[in-house]
Protein backbone atom coordinates (compact mmCIF):
# COMPACT_ATOMS: atom_id res chain seq x y z
CA UNK A 1 0.00 0.00 0.00
CA UNK A 2 1.40 3.75 -0.40
CA UNK A 3 1.79 6.40 1.55
CA UNK A 4 -1.01 8.79 2.23
CA UNK A 5 -2.44 11.43 3.81
CA UNK A 6 -3.76 11.50 7.76
CA UNK A 7 -7.19 9.74 7.49
CA UNK A 8 -10.23 11.53 9.08
CA UNK A 9 -13.31 10.22 8.53
CA UNK A 10 -17.22 11.41 8.37
CA UNK A 11 -19.07 10.79 11.25
CA UNK A 12 -22.89 10.24 10.93
CA UNK A 13 -23.55 8.96 14.15
CA UNK A 14 -21.60 7.86 17.14
CA UNK A 15 -21.44 4.32 15.29
CA UNK A 16 -21.33 4.88 11.66
CA UNK A 17 -18.94 6.37 9.72
CA UNK A 18 -18.33 7.39 6.10
CA UNK A 19 -14.93 7.86 3.84
CA UNK A 20 -13.03 7.22 1.17
CA UNK A 21 -10.75 4.23 0.65
CA UNK A 22 -7.93 4.13 3.47
CA UNK A 23 -5.28 3.45 1.02
CA UNK A 24 -2.83 3.45 3.50
CA UNK A 25 -0.94 1.72 6.28
CA UNK A 26 -1.19 5.08 8.13
CA UNK A 27 -5.01 5.48 6.75
CA UNK A 28 -5.98 2.44 8.52
CA UNK A 29 -3.87 3.49 12.02
CA UNK A 30 -6.02 6.48 11.80
CA UNK A 31 -9.46 4.63 11.55
CA UNK A 32 -8.42 2.19 14.28
CA UNK A 33 -7.46 5.21 16.38
CA UNK A 34 -10.76 6.45 15.78
CA UNK A 35 -12.21 3.63 17.36
CA UNK A 36 -13.83 2.18 14.13
CA UNK A 37 -14.07 -1.80 14.47
CA UNK A 38 -15.84 -2.84 11.33
CA UNK A 39 -15.48 -1.91 7.17
CA UNK A 40 -18.36 -2.14 5.01
CA UNK A 41 -15.86 -1.56 1.73
CA UNK A 42 -17.89 -0.55 -1.83
CA UNK A 43 -14.81 -0.88 -3.46
CA UNK A 44 -15.02 -3.09 -6.74
CA UNK A 45 -11.89 -1.56 -7.88
CA UNK A 46 -9.70 -2.87 -5.39
CA UNK A 47 -10.26 -5.83 -4.75
CA UNK A 48 -7.41 -6.92 -2.14
CA UNK A 49 -7.97 -3.61 -0.25
CA UNK A 50 -10.41 -5.83 1.92
CA UNK A 51 -7.24 -8.26 2.56
CA UNK A 52 -4.93 -5.25 4.46
CA UNK A 53 -8.06 -4.12 5.90
CA UNK A 54 -8.96 -7.18 7.37
CA UNK A 55 -4.74 -7.63 7.68
CA UNK A 56 -5.13 -4.53 10.14
CA UNK A 57 -7.77 -6.04 12.11
CA UNK A 58 -10.79 -5.07 10.74
CA UNK A 59 -14.10 -7.23 10.49
CA UNK A 60 -14.54 -6.35 7.18
CA UNK A 61 -17.62 -7.01 4.84
CA UNK A 62 -17.00 -6.85 0.96
CA UNK A 63 -19.72 -5.20 -1.06
CA UNK A 64 -18.34 -4.37 -4.50
CA UNK A 65 -20.27 -2.01 -6.46
CA UNK A 66 -18.58 -0.52 -9.97
CA UNK A 67 -18.37 2.98 -9.91
CA UNK A 68 -21.15 5.18 -10.81
CA UNK A 69 -23.69 2.06 -10.61
CA UNK A 70 -26.12 1.03 -8.20
CA UNK A 71 -26.16 -2.18 -5.49
CA UNK A 72 -28.05 -5.20 -6.40
CA UNK A 73 -31.25 -4.95 -3.96
CA UNK A 74 -30.67 -8.57 -2.47
CA UNK A 75 -26.90 -8.56 -1.74
CA UNK A 76 -27.19 -4.54 -0.07
CA UNK A 77 -30.11 -6.26 2.11
CA UNK A 78 -27.32 -8.58 3.16
CA UNK A 79 -24.88 -5.87 3.47
CA UNK A 80 -27.44 -3.62 5.83
CA UNK A 81 -28.04 -6.86 8.24
CA UNK A 82 -24.01 -7.32 8.51
CA UNK A 83 -24.36 -3.49 9.78
CA UNK A 84 -27.43 -4.04 11.75
CA UNK A 85 -25.83 -6.86 13.96
CA UNK A 86 -22.20 -4.65 13.93
CA UNK A 87 -24.25 -1.60 15.42
CA UNK A 88 -26.28 -3.92 17.21
CA UNK A 89 -23.15 -5.27 19.27
CA UNK A 90 -21.68 -1.70 20.16
CA UNK A 91 -19.24 -1.96 17.24
CA UNK A 92 -18.73 1.51 15.17
CA UNK A 93 -18.73 1.01 11.07
CA UNK A 94 -17.27 3.00 8.23
CA UNK A 95 -18.37 2.77 4.89
CA UNK A 96 -16.73 2.93 1.94
CA UNK A 97 -16.28 3.36 -1.60
CA UNK A 98 -12.90 5.03 -3.64
CA UNK A 99 -13.72 8.44 -2.90
CA UNK A 100 -16.36 8.37 0.03
CA UNK A 101 -19.29 9.94 -2.37
CA UNK A 102 -21.74 8.63 -4.54
CA UNK A 103 -21.75 4.47 -3.52
CA UNK A 104 -21.02 5.50 -0.34
CA UNK A 105 -23.99 7.84 -0.13
CA UNK A 106 -26.35 5.29 -1.84
CA UNK A 107 -26.09 2.86 0.72
CA UNK A 108 -25.52 4.97 3.65
CA UNK A 109 -29.19 6.45 2.62
CA UNK A 110 -31.02 3.45 2.07
CA UNK A 111 -29.55 2.10 5.60
CA UNK A 112 -31.14 5.37 7.13
CA UNK A 113 -34.39 4.62 5.12
CA UNK A 114 -33.96 1.01 6.14
CA UNK A 115 -34.22 2.17 9.89
CA UNK A 116 -37.37 4.22 8.92
CA UNK A 117 -36.03 7.59 9.37
CA UNK A 118 -37.63 8.19 5.72
CA UNK A 119 -36.45 10.66 3.08
CA UNK A 120 -36.96 14.25 4.69
CA UNK A 121 -34.88 12.65 7.65
CA UNK A 122 -32.75 11.10 5.88
CA UNK A 123 -32.04 14.18 3.64
CA UNK A 124 -30.98 16.06 6.66
CA UNK A 125 -28.30 13.63 7.80
CA UNK A 126 -27.00 13.69 4.06
CA UNK A 127 -26.80 17.73 4.21
CA UNK A 128 -23.74 18.26 5.44
CA UNK A 129 -21.91 15.11 4.76
CA UNK A 130 -20.18 14.48 0.59
CA UNK A 131 -21.04 11.03 0.60
CA UNK A 132 -24.41 11.31 -1.22
CA UNK A 133 -26.08 9.89 -4.37
CA UNK A 134 -24.27 11.34 -7.77
CA UNK A 135 -26.40 10.52 -10.37
CA UNK A 136 -30.13 9.76 -11.68
CA UNK A 137 -29.31 5.70 -11.35
CA UNK A 138 -28.24 6.23 -7.80
CA UNK A 139 -31.17 8.62 -6.67
CA UNK A 140 -34.23 6.64 -8.88
CA UNK A 141 -32.57 3.58 -6.30
CA UNK A 142 -32.91 5.32 -3.26
CA UNK A 143 -36.24 6.35 -4.19
CA UNK A 144 -37.34 3.29 -5.21
CA UNK A 145 -35.38 1.89 -2.13
CA UNK A 146 -37.73 4.17 0.32
CA UNK A 147 -40.84 3.08 -0.95
CA UNK A 148 -39.97 -0.68 -0.59
CA UNK A 149 -38.94 0.08 3.19
CA UNK A 150 -41.58 2.72 4.37
CA UNK A 151 -41.12 4.87 7.41
CA UNK A 152 -41.69 3.85 11.48
CA UNK A 153 -44.60 5.16 12.97
CA UNK A 154 -45.30 3.41 15.86
CA UNK A 155 -41.87 5.13 17.72
CA UNK A 156 -39.26 7.59 16.67
CA UNK A 157 -36.94 6.20 13.93
CA UNK A 158 -33.47 5.88 15.69
CA UNK A 159 -30.05 4.82 14.67
CA UNK A 160 -28.73 2.82 17.07
CA UNK A 161 -29.42 1.25 20.19
CA UNK A 162 -28.62 2.87 23.48
CA UNK A 163 -26.28 0.57 26.32
CA UNK A 164 -28.04 0.99 29.76
CA UNK A 165 -25.22 -0.43 31.54
CA UNK A 166 -21.50 0.94 30.99
CA UNK A 167 -19.80 -2.32 31.59
CA UNK A 168 -15.99 -0.56 31.48
CA UNK A 169 -15.22 0.09 35.12
CA UNK A 170 -16.30 -3.56 35.76
CA UNK A 171 -14.16 -4.88 32.74
CA UNK A 172 -11.72 -2.78 34.45
CA UNK A 173 -11.98 -4.75 37.81
CA UNK A 174 -12.34 -8.14 35.82
CA UNK A 175 -9.14 -7.56 34.05
CA UNK A 176 -6.98 -6.71 37.08
CA UNK A 177 -8.05 -9.79 38.29
CA UNK A 178 -7.01 -11.34 35.21
CA UNK A 179 -3.26 -9.96 35.29
CA UNK A 180 -2.95 -11.05 39.16
CA UNK A 181 -3.59 -13.92 37.72
CA UNK A 182 -1.00 -14.41 35.03
CA UNK A 183 1.64 -13.27 37.48
CA UNK A 184 0.49 -15.85 40.18
CA UNK A 185 1.22 -18.26 36.62
CA UNK A 186 4.44 -16.86 36.02
CA UNK A 187 5.72 -17.73 39.62
CA UNK A 188 4.02 -20.91 40.05
CA UNK A 189 5.85 -22.37 36.64
CA UNK A 190 9.21 -24.08 37.31
CA UNK A 191 10.40 -24.20 34.01
CA UNK A 192 9.11 -22.45 30.27
CA UNK A 193 5.30 -22.04 30.77
CA UNK A 194 2.91 -23.94 28.55
CA UNK A 195 -0.73 -22.29 27.80
CA UNK A 196 -3.91 -24.37 27.30
CA UNK A 197 -5.30 -22.43 23.79
CA UNK A 198 -1.75 -21.34 22.63
CA UNK A 199 0.84 -24.32 23.79
CA UNK A 200 -1.70 -27.19 24.43
CA UNK A 201 -5.65 -27.86 24.28
CA UNK A 202 -5.42 -30.18 27.12
CA UNK A 203 -8.02 -28.43 29.67
CA UNK A 204 -10.70 -27.59 25.79
CA UNK A 205 -12.57 -30.79 27.02
CA UNK A 206 -13.34 -29.92 30.53
CA UNK A 207 -16.17 -28.31 31.52
CA UNK A 208 -16.00 -23.94 32.49
CA UNK A 209 -18.16 -22.50 34.66
CA UNK A 210 -18.27 -18.17 35.12
CA UNK A 211 -19.33 -16.45 37.92
CA UNK A 212 -21.84 -13.37 36.57
CA UNK A 213 -18.91 -10.57 35.60
CA UNK A 214 -16.69 -13.22 33.59
CA UNK A 215 -19.76 -14.20 31.68
CA UNK A 216 -20.83 -10.93 30.30
CA UNK A 217 -16.86 -10.36 29.89
CA UNK A 218 -16.57 -13.10 27.88
CA UNK A 219 -19.73 -12.70 25.78
CA UNK A 220 -18.97 -9.13 24.83
CA UNK A 221 -15.60 -10.86 23.78
CA UNK A 222 -16.61 -12.80 21.67
CA UNK A 223 -19.16 -10.39 19.87
CA UNK A 224 -16.19 -7.72 19.54
CA UNK A 225 -13.46 -9.89 19.00
CA UNK A 226 -14.65 -12.73 16.24
CA UNK A 227 -16.53 -11.44 13.04
CA UNK A 228 -19.80 -12.68 11.73
CA UNK A 229 -19.25 -15.84 10.36
CA UNK A 230 -16.52 -17.04 13.22
CA UNK A 231 -19.50 -15.75 15.83
CA UNK A 232 -22.28 -17.45 14.11
CA UNK A 233 -19.92 -21.25 14.58
CA UNK A 234 -19.02 -20.60 17.71
CA UNK A 235 -22.76 -20.34 18.87
CA UNK A 236 -23.69 -23.11 17.11
CA UNK A 237 -20.50 -25.25 18.57
CA UNK A 238 -21.99 -23.66 21.88
CA UNK A 239 -25.52 -25.11 21.35
CA UNK A 240 -24.42 -28.43 20.63
CA UNK A 241 -21.83 -28.53 24.12
CA UNK A 242 -25.15 -26.87 26.02
CA UNK A 243 -27.35 -29.20 24.67
CA UNK A 244 -25.19 -32.06 25.76
CA UNK A 245 -24.93 -30.77 28.79
CA UNK A 246 -28.36 -30.77 29.92
CA UNK A 247 -28.67 -34.64 28.54
CA UNK A 248 -25.76 -35.16 31.60
CA UNK A 249 -28.66 -33.64 33.63
CA UNK A 250 -27.52 -30.02 34.24
CA UNK A 251 -30.19 -27.90 34.62
CA UNK A 252 -29.28 -24.18 34.27
CA UNK A 253 -31.85 -23.07 37.30
CA UNK A 254 -29.96 -25.39 39.94
CA UNK A 255 -26.69 -25.21 40.49
CA UNK A 256 -26.70 -27.63 42.17
CA UNK A 257 -27.07 -30.28 39.17
CA UNK A 258 -23.20 -29.62 38.35
CA UNK A 259 -22.04 -32.09 40.15
CA UNK A 260 -19.02 -34.31 39.74
CA UNK A 261 -20.57 -37.20 37.81
CA UNK A 262 -21.79 -34.70 35.15
CA UNK A 263 -18.30 -33.10 34.86
CA UNK A 264 -16.23 -36.46 34.73
CA UNK A 265 -19.57 -37.31 32.30
CA UNK A 266 -18.67 -34.25 30.12
CA UNK A 267 -14.39 -34.44 30.52
CA UNK A 268 -16.02 -38.53 28.76
CA UNK A 269 -18.01 -37.24 26.07
CA UNK A 270 -14.44 -35.40 24.60
CA UNK A 271 -16.49 -32.36 23.78
CA UNK A 272 -14.03 -29.27 22.35
CA UNK A 273 -14.47 -26.09 23.93
CA UNK A 274 -16.75 -23.77 21.43
CA UNK A 275 -13.65 -21.18 21.45
CA UNK A 276 -10.91 -23.59 20.34
CA UNK A 277 -9.99 -24.30 16.79
CA UNK A 278 -7.28 -26.64 15.45
CA UNK A 279 -6.20 -26.28 19.02
CA UNK A 280 -6.29 -22.71 19.35
CA UNK A 281 -8.30 -20.69 21.61
CA UNK A 282 -10.08 -17.57 19.67
CA UNK A 283 -10.15 -15.46 22.39
CA UNK A 284 -6.49 -16.43 23.72
CA UNK A 285 -5.96 -13.25 25.36
CA UNK A 286 -9.15 -12.91 26.87
CA UNK A 287 -9.80 -16.63 28.07
CA UNK A 288 -11.60 -17.61 31.44
CA UNK A 289 -9.59 -17.57 34.20
CA UNK A 290 -10.33 -21.46 34.56
CA UNK A 291 -8.63 -21.97 31.64
CA UNK A 292 -5.61 -20.19 32.64
CA UNK A 293 -5.55 -21.74 36.29
CA UNK A 294 -5.48 -24.81 34.07
CA UNK A 295 -1.68 -24.50 33.67
CA UNK A 296 -0.89 -23.98 37.15
CA UNK A 297 1.59 -26.72 37.96
CA UNK A 298 1.50 -26.29 41.55
CA UNK A 299 -1.02 -27.53 43.42
CA UNK A 300 -0.58 -24.82 46.61
CA UNK A 301 -1.18 -22.03 43.95
CA UNK A 302 -4.01 -23.58 42.76
CA UNK A 303 -5.63 -24.05 45.84
CA UNK A 304 -5.04 -20.48 47.16
CA UNK A 305 -5.98 -19.09 43.12
CA UNK A 306 -9.36 -21.51 43.43
CA UNK A 307 -10.22 -21.37 46.97
CA UNK A 308 -9.27 -17.81 48.62
CA UNK A 309 -8.10 -14.99 46.24
CA UNK A 310 -11.19 -15.55 43.09
CA UNK A 311 -14.18 -15.78 44.44
CA UNK A 312 -13.90 -13.07 46.89
CA UNK A 313 -12.81 -10.85 43.83
CA UNK A 314 -14.95 -12.16 41.28
CA UNK A 315 -18.24 -12.72 43.64
CA UNK A 316 -17.59 -8.36 44.91
CA UNK A 317 -17.15 -7.41 40.98
CA UNK A 318 -20.40 -9.47 39.69
CA UNK A 319 -22.43 -8.37 42.83
CA UNK A 320 -21.46 -5.02 41.42
CA UNK A 321 -22.36 -5.44 37.90
CA UNK A 322 -25.44 -7.79 39.13
CA UNK A 323 -26.90 -4.25 40.75
CA UNK A 324 -25.98 -2.11 37.77
CA UNK A 325 -28.16 -4.27 35.56
CA UNK A 326 -30.87 -4.65 38.36
CA UNK A 327 -30.96 -2.00 40.85
CA UNK A 328 -30.63 -4.42 44.10
CA UNK A 329 -27.80 -6.91 45.00
CA UNK A 330 -27.58 -11.00 44.29
CA UNK A 331 -29.42 -12.74 47.32
CA UNK A 332 -27.99 -15.88 48.30
CA UNK A 333 -25.49 -17.64 46.25
CA UNK A 334 -24.38 -15.57 42.53
CA UNK A 335 -25.57 -17.08 39.31
CA UNK A 336 -22.93 -19.48 37.64
CA UNK A 337 -23.28 -20.51 34.34
CA UNK A 338 -21.06 -22.88 32.10
CA UNK A 339 -19.10 -21.69 28.80
CA UNK A 340 -21.20 -23.50 26.10
CA UNK A 341 -24.49 -21.27 27.52
CA UNK A 342 -22.44 -18.29 27.56
CA UNK A 343 -20.99 -18.57 24.39
CA UNK A 344 -24.24 -19.99 22.91
CA UNK A 345 -26.39 -16.72 24.81
CA UNK A 346 -28.41 -19.41 26.81
CA UNK A 347 -27.08 -17.79 30.15
CA UNK A 348 -29.00 -14.69 29.33
CA UNK A 349 -32.25 -16.94 29.71
CA UNK A 350 -30.82 -18.01 32.55
CA UNK A 351 -29.96 -15.12 34.22
CA UNK A 352 -33.71 -13.55 33.77
CA UNK A 353 -34.62 -17.05 35.60
CA UNK A 354 -32.61 -15.93 38.61
CA UNK A 355 -34.41 -12.69 38.34
CA UNK A 356 -37.61 -14.19 38.81
CA UNK A 357 -36.64 -16.01 42.05
CA UNK A 358 -35.34 -13.01 43.56
CA UNK A 359 -38.83 -10.77 42.58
Amino acid sequence: MAKGKAYIPDWVTDQIAVGGAPMSYPALDALRAEGLDCILNLCAEFCDLKDYEEQSGFEVYYFPIPDEETPDLAELEKALEWMDEAIYLGKKVLIHCRHGIGRTGTVLNAYLLRKGLGHKLAGRKLKPLRAKPQNFAQWRFVRRYGKQEGRLTVREPSLEAKHLVDLYPFFADYERTVEDVDVLLQGACSGPCEHCGQDHDRCCFELVTLCFAEAVYIAHTINMVLDSAKRLEVIERGAAASKRIRQLGYTPENPDSLTASLWHGYSESRIRCPLSHEGQCLIYDSRPLNCRMSDLDSEQARHLAVTKFLPKTLRAISANLFFAYTSKFPDGRPPIFTLPDVVSGKFVQTFFHHLLRLS
